[in-house]
């Protein structure tokens, strides 16, 4: 007769422990795949943390760097994300592939079947790619940060936004561009380290040329003493002498070392000191040729040579164009109506 359920398990029991049974396999199996699983997990756990614990450090050395030079911590910390992900993704990863073999898995059409899709992607999604790699390696190099001022192209302006695919500027007139990284071939960045102001300012052609630079000199001083913008400048303004002239004036350069991002404003109070010393020493700006000016009733008002203070006297002469210089006369054709025309 047929024995129940609870007189056949005493049966059973000796076949799930027997030798051969499905418990010694379990158990054998145990002891070989099983001790090689977990052995895998932890070696992907002990590496994971050490490699993250290597990132952590190299934050911090990038951090300490960033404030020594007065930069955002968005490097270290956009870095330090990225290379913990790609850590943890790469380390899991193979730690899944070898899991998946020891439990007797045919790993080979997994790995064509990726290998496909990542081909496929790679054809795809080139740009993007090529984004993702140049982003990185802007942010490895430090080629630049957030609020650095930067030229890539033909666009510059201040960087306000920056990811591993692209970079955001705001140029002066309020504009923001967004740049793909990929794109990027060349990138002048005005913000490292140090910026030099190159000034050029017009005097006249009879002004004497060393009273000039003694006038800018003295200008230099009065920067270096201006509590707000001296701590700008890092060295006093070099006054390299006269860059071009014209028939109305000799432009001098001057150049002046600056704190990154600060050349423009260094620049603009460099030239307010300058006008307000030439005023004082009476040192001609500029000196307009004689022109001829013709008003609408036909009279003519000729306006003589300068004078030493570099302005010049007018003098309403003649009428129907009869006094003066003759109308059609070629220096006066071709000068116009405008000093410097």
């Amino acid at each position: 007769m047929p024995r129940g359920p609870a007189q056949s398990m005493p049966h059973r029991i000796p076949a799930l422990l027997g030798p051969n049974s499905l418990g010694e396999s379990v158990v054998r199996w145990s002891l070989s795949h099983g001790v090689r699983i977990v052995i895998i997990v932890a070696i992907t756990y002990l590496l994971s943390r050490a490699a993250r614990r290597l990132v952590t450090r190299l934050e911090q050395r990038l951090r300490t760097e960033d404030a020594e030079a007065g930069r955002s911590p968005q490097r270290s910390k956009t870095f330090a994300e990225v290379s913990r992900s790609v850590v943890t993704m790469v380390g899991y990863v193979i730690a899944s592939l070898l899991v998946l073999g020891e439990l007797g898995l045919d790993l080979t059409p997994l790995i064509a079947s990726a290998s496909v899709v990542g081909v496929a992607l790679g054809f795809g999604a080139q740009s993007l790619v090529r984004d993702f790699l140049t982003g990185f390696f802007v942010l490895l190099e430090d080629q630049y940060a957030i609020g650095d001022v930067v030229e890539i192209g033909q666009v510059t302006g201040a960087v306000e936004r920056f990811t591993l695919r692209m970079t955001s500027l705001r140029s002066e007139d309020g504009t923001l561009h967004n740049i793909a990284n990929g794109t990027i071939q060349r990138v002048s960045n005005s913000s490292a380290g140090w910026a030099r102001a190159l000034v050029d300012i017009g005097v006249a052609l009879e002004a004497d040329l060393q009273q000039v630079r003694e006038a800018f000199t003295t200008a230099g001083e009065a920067l270096l003493a201006d509590e707000e913008v001296g701590a700008m400048v890092l060295e006093p303004p070099r006054i390299l002498g006269p860059l071009a002239m014209s028939e109305s004036q000799v432009i001098i350069r001057v150049a002046i070392k600056t704190q990154p991002g600060r050349r423009a404003t260094v620049a603009r109070a460099y030239r307010h000191e300058v006008k307000g010393v030439l005023e004082q020493l009476q040192i001609p700006i500029s000196s307009p040729s004689s022109m001829m000016i013709v008003e609408s009733d036909g009279k003519v008002l000729s306006m003589t040579a300068p004078t030493g203070n570099g302005s010049g006297s007018g003098q309403r002469t003649g009428s129907g164009g009869s006094a003066g210089p003759a109308a059609g006369s070629e220096s006066d054709a071709d000068r116009g109506p405008f000093p410097g025309d």
